[in-house]
């Protein structure tokens, strides 16, 4: 393989609050969002419009941001037999062109950052700093796959007795599916389709609806580098268009993040019985989590305070790693708690698109509502006591401040339910094993935490505590996982955990094969000297 490519450096965010000329050039993007933008489908390289539309709406103000296109059945029909016509020729470009074309996106997807960041902080509600975290996950992406796929490429096998063996890394056959989230539309928005696209195959990719533009702009980005048409074919709308791409007999794969009940809805219908299959198909699901921090008597409170602030509140608390869960030693809360107060007073939810906003809006409705009945229903428990928060208004826009709960109890839904927004349980406990037990009551394996001074307690609690989590970290949020550098997933209900941002992720959109060659031969006559005779 005659490929030259060095093994990347993560990306820099960009650093929009205290760089004056990245913040101008932020702020000169939003001035050139397009006004009444009608976002379309793209179909085998072709703008597509529906007869049903849907308005998207900017979560700071309750105007429409946007409009986005209903994909009906037949349209996600179109979409698969796009993507299985388009798929022989990309397939078998050899795997050096692919990696090139790669290059070619990031050039892009890097000079158009301040564009892409905007639109996704108007969209979707999050302030710069979000945004810029999410678009260096996205470059960190599209620069460390290529260079994971080269190493899985240059794998070396054992030779046998009179043998040579060859690793053949194949596409996988048919079409494949990504379906992804609101909460991350650059980070995982881009990355999902991008990756089984990059390992041969032909992709179906329904972005969420409530990031159509973001989501777009990836589709542009796709044009420009000169993919070919139908490589990556993006549909919108709702879950009713799923059927023809679901239940076709030639999808290979799902990579999913969103919701635990969507993620086993989907299951079901890829491992039904009645959807007669000729493959098994790949599924990878990131679904969600219940993340704890446990906090150790020996601490730094004003450290742990900011950790808990930061990981709990950031993108308003709708990451599926967003620290929910607090388990402080009874002995160190109050002093913890004063701290956490402290620096709340100076915590900022306003405008995400003003430079000095701490926190944005809730999404949508639906979140909205869901999230201001947590709010509702704990501060009318008696055994939960509001430390900070719990006001919330749709007046204009969804805003709900951050909220912080005390919690009297070990059983209650503030401890084991996510909430996907920026609401906090805290349960003093008496010891870890009092932790422990709480945290075995959810189900939910994705991050966790857990900060001391003292190395006898993390010596004897990080290998235990670690089980419980498919990331996790000592003395630092419960938020943040870097590409290369903490591959991101968890187990039990948070999902498949095959680990994106690492190289084995790659492999659920490969077909592994391997060819052998013998060189021996069979003699006829045996002894020395045989073969003359």
């Amino acid at each position: 393989m005659n490929v030259s490519l060095k093994k990347p450096h993560n990306q820099a965010l960009l650093n929009y609050r205290g760089d004056d000329r990245e913040w101008s050039a932020f702020h000169d993007a939003l001035g050139g969002i397009p006004k009444d933008f009608e976002v379309p489908m793209i179909i085998g390289g072709e703008e597509v419009l529906s007869d049903h539309k849907e308005d998207s709406i900017d979560p700071s103000t309750g105007e429409v941001f946007c409009r986005l296109q209903i994909a009906s059945q037949e349209q996600a029909a179109r979409a698969v037999r796009v993507a299985l016509d388009a798929k022989k020729t990309w397939a078998a470009l050899p795997m050096e062109s692919r990696l090139q074309k790669y290059r070619d996106l990031e050039w892009l997807l890097y000079e158009r950052r301040h564009e892409i960041c905007a639109v996704a902080a108007h969209e979707c509600g999050y302030n710069a700093s979000e945004v810029s975290g999410g678009w260096a996950e996205m470059i960190d992406f599209i620069r460390f796959n290529p260079y994971f796929y080269l190493e899985l490429c240059r794998t070396v096998l054992g030779d046998g007795s009179a043998e040579t063996n060859t690793l053949n890394l194949r596409p996988l056959k048919g079409f494949t599916t990504a379906i992804t989230p609101f909460n991350f539309p650059i980070a995982i928005g881009y990355n999902l389709p991008t990756v089984m696209a990059l390992c041969g195959n032909t992709v179906i990719w329904k972005p969420s609806s409530d990031a159509p533009m973001t989501s777009w702009m990836l589709m542009k980005a796709i044009e420009d580098a000169g993919f070919p048409p139908g490589v990556i074919n993006m549909v919108t709308g709702h879950s009713k268009m799923m059927p023809p791409v679901l239940t076709h007999d030639q999808l290979t794969a799902v990579n999913f993040t969103g919701g635990y009940d969507t993620a086993r809805n989907i299951a079901g219908v890829l491992f039904a019985p009645d959807h007669a299959r000729p493959h098994f198909p790949r599924f990878v699901a990131e679904t969600g989590g219940k993340d704890f921090m446990v906090v150790d008597k020996h601490c730094d409170v004003w450290d742990v305070a900011s950790c808990i602030i930061a990981g709990a509140f950031g993108r308003s608390g709708q990451k599926c790693s967003a620290n929910s869960l607090v388990l402080p030693d009874k002995k160190v809360w109050p002093d913890l708690q004063a701290a956490i107060v402290e620096q709340m007073k100076k915590f900022q939810v306003k405008n995400p698109l003003e430079r000095d906003s701490d926190m944005g809006p809730v999404i949508n409705r639906k979140a909205f509502d869901s999230i201001s009945g947590f709010i509702v229903r704990g501060k009318a428990d008696s055994n939960v006591n509001t430390i900070w928060g719990g006001e919330f208004s749709d007046a204009e826009g969804f805003w709900i401040q951050p909220t912080l709960f005390e919690v009297n109890t070990d059983d209650h839904e503030l401890i084991s339910v996510e909430i996907f927004g920026p609401v906090t349980a805290v349960r003093p406990v008496d010891n870890v094993d009092h932790a422990i037990r709480i945290i075995e009551n959810n189900t939910y394996r994705l991050t966790g935490a857990v900060w001391s001074s003292d190395e006898d307690f993390l010596t004897r609690y990080v290998p235990i505590l670690s089980e419980y989590a498919g990331n996790f970290y000592v003395n630092r949020k419960t938020t943040g996982a870097i590409v290369d550098q903490q591959p991101f997933g968890g187990d039990g209900a948070s999902g498949t955990n095959y680990k994106a941002g690492g190289i084995w992720y790659l492999l659920q959109f490969l077909s592994q094969g391997t060819v052998t060659r013998r060189h021996g031969r069979t003699v006829k006559k045996p002894g020395p000297w045989g073969w003359l005779s």
